[in-house]
């Protein structure tokens, strides 16, 4: 037993022997859905232009489809940490995801603060998913509050199956298949009924 495990209560161990196999978050799919689900919450897409030329209704339809597409993928991008084998420290937490908006605000020249809103929020949804996700593996939980504390925290909810990174497994494509089909029951009507109806309204 390493010294980061010592201390864990046994079930922790439990898990950590039998599911080593398995990545301790959600899939891109589910962290991409409710990045738009918050996203949209805050900033929805604009009605379409009527009555203008070809090339710039077209536009204009495509114009929240972008947004919506930006905010999925701002969800995802706390996973870069695995680049440089950091995952779930200072990229899963709050202080990333105010640092995330605060850059679009300085890039729209403080025009954008409704987006840059958003794209805190959709980066924030990364943190809180993996909060409450399946963690198996030391540390445990998120850094979530970082830089005002390093301390790591876990829900200990297990509310998204986890995904498993050992291709080699017999069941490596059921079990992600199940996950990811989970993620989309749970997330993809919300997010669905937002785009739509902020679209349409």
């Amino acid at each position: 037993m390493t010294n980061e495990w010592q201390g864990l209560p046994a079930r922790e161990l439990t898990r950590i022997a039998s599911s080593a196999y398995v990545a301790r978050m959600p899939s891109p799919v589910g962290h991409a859905l409710g990045g738009i689900i918050a996203g949209l919450l805050i900033h929805p897409p604009q009605p379409a232009a009527r009555g203008s030329a070809a090339p710039a209704a077209l536009a204009d339809r495509l114009r929240p489809w972008r947004t919506t597409a930006l905010l999925g993928l701002v969800a995802c991008l706390p996973d870069l940490d695995f680049l440089w084998a950091r995952h779930n420290y200072e990229t899963h937490s709050l202080g990333a995801a105010v640092a995330a908006g605060l850059l679009v605000l300085a890039w729209t020249r403080g025009r954008g603060w409704r987006l840059a809103l958003a794209v805190a929020a959709a980066w924030s949804t990364h943190v809180l998913f993996d909060w409450l996700g399946s963690d198996d593996s030391p540390p445990i939980g998120v850094m979530a509050l970082w830089p005002w504390s390093t301390e790591f925290y876990f829900a200990d909810a297990w509310l998204f199956d986890a995904i498993s990174r050992r291709p080699w497994r017999d069941d490596f494509i059921s079990q992600n298949v199940i996950a990811i089909l989970k993620e989309v029951a749970l997330l993809a009507p919300p997010a669905a009924a937002l785009a739509w109806g902020r679209r349409h309204r």
